[in-house]
């Protein structure tokens, strides 16, 4: 895995993170209650597995920055 996927990996999370918040501030004026209920667990899990993807892609970086130093 390069340098480039990772970056690419990580603008991919920041940017689904964006999204994320542009639908939460957006949509809780337009969606009824249930439905923004549903909608918004969804979006927490899906947070919270861009989270624990952009923590295993940091530690695969500094693991390779550490290989590169060191060989």
């Amino acid at each position: 895995m390069t340098m480039i996927q990772i970056g690419l990996m990580v603008a991919l999370i920041i940017l689904a993170s964006a999204v994320h918040r542009y639908v939460d501030r957006r949509g809780k004026a337009s969606v009824p209650g249930d439905a923004e209920q549903r909608l918004m667990a969804r979006m927490d899990e899906l947070e919270r597995r861009l989270t624990d993807i952009q923590d295993v892609m940091i530690t695969i970086d500094e693991k390779l920055s550490r290989s590169g130093q060191g060989g």
